[in-house]
């Protein structure tokens, strides 16, 4: 095994390895600390999401999945993100 100049997600070692590929093709890494094994360099990218035009749809549709719909996200996000909004306008 060679070692690569990455780190591990979980300890930040930079002691990782080549693991084979996974079932959908992506290449897989180990950490020879800890042991964990992922894909390093993931495809999967987060949406950046308005929360002030999020709010704004969410109050006018009144409804968390015609929300999602909108911004093509899951109703599950829309409620934590909303649910982050008020616990904040709480705090503050």
């Amino acid at each position: 095994m060679r070692q690569l100049n990455l780190k591990c997600g979980n300890c930040e070692s930079n002691r990782v390895v080549l693991n084979g590929r996974n079932s959908s093709g992506s290449q897989t890494y180990r950490c020879k600390n800890c042991g964990c094994c992922r894909v390093l360099n993931s495809v999967k990218k987060k949406k950046d999401i308005d929360i002030e035009a999020l709010l704004k749809v969410y109050q006018e549709n009144k409804s968390l999945r015609l929300t999602g719909i909108f911004f093509g996200i899951s109703h599950v996000t829309v409620f934590n993100k909303l649910k982050k909004i008020s616990h904040s306008s709480l705090s503050t």
